[in-house]
Formats: C-alpha cells, structure tokens, sequence
C-alpha cells in the first residue's frame, strides 16, 4: 500500500520514500529547493554538467545557486550534496532520475512523460536531516520535512496534472493543491521557512530568491552515470 501502486503520479518523503517508490516508478524526480537541485538547475541550464561526489576530505561542498548564476558551457563541476545528491544516487541504482525544483518545475514534468513512457512518475521532496552536516561522512539523522520542498514538489505534480497525467495519488494529488495555495506566498512561505531563516542568517538570502523564481528554466537535468546533464 506505501508503493501507491495504481496511480500515475506518487509522492513520498526523503530517503524512505526513494526505497518505497523506485522500483515501483519509470523516473523519480527529487525536489531540494534550498538548494541542491536549485543549484542543479542553474548549472545544466547554462549548458554545464554536474558531477556528483560522496563526501570526503577532498569533495567540494555543496555550491550555493548564487555561486552558480554564470556557468561556463561545456564544463563539469563536481560536488556532493547530503540530502538531494545522496537520494538522487540511491534513486538512480533503480530508475530513472531527474532533479526538480521550482525554477523547472513545468519543464521538468513534460520531459518526465517523455522518459515515463506510461509509466508512473514518482516526486520525493528530499527533507533535511535534524542534527548532521554536510562534511559529516556516512552519518545519517532523522528527516526534517522541510515546506520548500514540499511547495516544490507540489509545483511539479500540479504541471504533471496540467498535461493530463494522471490519476495522482491523494499524497501526490494534496501537494499539488498545496502548491497552488502557497503560490501567491512565496517568497515569503521561503524566506520565513525553517531553511530560509537559517539562509537569511548566514547572508545567502539571494539563493532563496533564485529558488524562489518559478517556470523560468527550460533545463531537464537528468542523471545519467553519475553526471547531471
């Protein structure tokens, strides 16, 4: 019954729901708003890949999307990620995986029916984790469900709807209606969030701008060997 077999589009949280879901689903597409697949998105947008990488002494953290507004075309940057990277490998050893957010929320639905063939399309919202950092290597914690992603995450269900695919399931089908609640909100739903504020403190709050940009990407990433491209 948690596979929420029968529907064509699903929903489930964090690392659990990627178990849940994978085997059961043509593509998974993780959401992490703030901000590895708003990073994601800004780097194969201009035309680069990104490569990613277990944590490790030697690994470049996770790039912040300010960071990441000019992009050479052509090239690849590596970095690893805690929360959206390590779901979207763990992901990619059964199906196939595309990192949304809410920059490429409709461009990302249409390419996912492309790749579903039919098949159903399942969204994870990643969370974060309460009590690890990212440098912290092989160490896990329990999941904080985080408003971002689940707005983002909706924002895709809602553009799988639009395009006629369907049915949804209930977990799937409230995202998208949660969504187009929050839509007149969101800048400030993303800047007074949990993950927002700890932005805000720490001066990124432009990453929680670009990330807050909804439909101005055309970029499908998509994992193929390891490389978003």
């Amino acid at each position: 019954m948690f596979t929420q077999d029968g529907f064509g589009v699903r929903l489930e949280w964090g690392i659990e729901g990627v178990d849940a879901l994978a085997q059961h689903c043509t593509v998974l597409i993780v959401v992490d708003v703030l901000s590895f697949t708003t990073s994601v998105d800004l780097i194969v947008g201009q035309g680069a890949r990104l490569a990613l990488r277990a944590p490790s002494a030697e690994t470049t953290g996770l790039r912040r999307p300010s960071d990441l507004k000019s992009v050479q075309a052509g090239t690849e940057i590596a970095f690893t990620s805690p929360n959206g990277g390590r779901l979207c490998e763990r992901a990619a050893q059964r199906t196939t995986v595309m990192a949304g957010c809410l920059r490429n929320a409709a461009a990302v639905a249409d390419k996912a029916i492309d790749l579903a063939d039919r098949g159903p399309i399942g969204v994870i919202p990643a969370g974060e984790q309460w009590g690890v950092s990212m440098h912290e290597r092989g160490k896990s914690g329990p999941l904080r469900v985080a408003l971002e992603d689940y707005i983002g995450a909706g924002a895709i269900v809602s553009a799988l709807l639009a395009e006629g695919y369907s049915p949804a399931s209930p977990e799937a089908a409230f995202a998208a209606t949660s969504y187009r609640t929050a839509e007149p909100y969101l800048a400030e739903l993303l800047g007074g969030c949990g993950s927002g504020l700890e932005l805000g403190d720490k001066g990124l709050s432009e990453d929680i701008a670009l990330a807050g940009q909804v439909n101005v990407s055309k970029a499908t990433p998509t994992l193929v060997s390891g490389v978003f491209q």
